[in-house]
């Protein structure tokens, strides 16, 4: 399973009309808001991938949230640990969060604090689903080398292409 199959898993289970549900926004302002962040949080992996010093840590979060069922997605957003969420969204993106959740305000209609939450809620399920993808590729390959599934996960999407995914699968 890819990137692109985890995102169409999440838009199309009903975790979009339950996000917006739960934080009291219409639809297309959480789809919009969404739409802006994910590449965000792809591009925080990629981030924590890349750099020594957080790497291992990132597998070892990845693998522990790789336990969460996540295969009602629907469920799994209705259950999330918005606290979790908030600091996983800090790991990934420090300071720019704030920066990001302007710029996705402008475009989705949302107050900055409603798109932290929608970051919050997103985030952990990003990394549970990440975290069962890279064990399911990793027993397939055999290597028993996550950290070379996961660099090559992140490394096959940028956030353009997330934004063009999402822009198909919302229409």
């Amino acid at each position: 399973m890819d990137m692109e199959t985890i995102m169409k898993m999440m838009l199309q289970s009903g975790a979009l009309e339950q996000v917006s549900g739960m934080l009291g926004v219409d639809e297309k302002g959480a789809e919009s808001a969404i739409e802006s962040v994910m590449p965000m949080l792809l591009r925080g992996m990629q981030g924590q991938m890349k750099n020594e010093d957080t790497k291992y840590g990132f597998l070892q979060a990845l693998n522990d949230h790789s336990k969460q069922d996540t295969n009602d997605l629907k469920k799994a957003v209705k259950n999330v640990d918005m606290t979790d969420g908030a600091k996983i969204v800090n790991h990934l993106l420090g300071a720019e969060q704030e920066e990001i959740a302007a710029k996705a305000k402008k475009k989705s209609g949302l107050d900055t604090k409603t798109i932290l939450k929608i970051m919050a809620i997103m985030a952990p399920i990003l990394m549970s689903k990440m975290g069962q993808t890279a064990k399911t590729e990793t027993a397939k390959a055999g290597s028993g080398d996550m950290m070379r599934v996961v660099g090559g996960l992140l490394d096959g999407v940028d956030a353009k292409d997330v934004v063009n995914i999402l822009g198909m699968l919302m229409k």
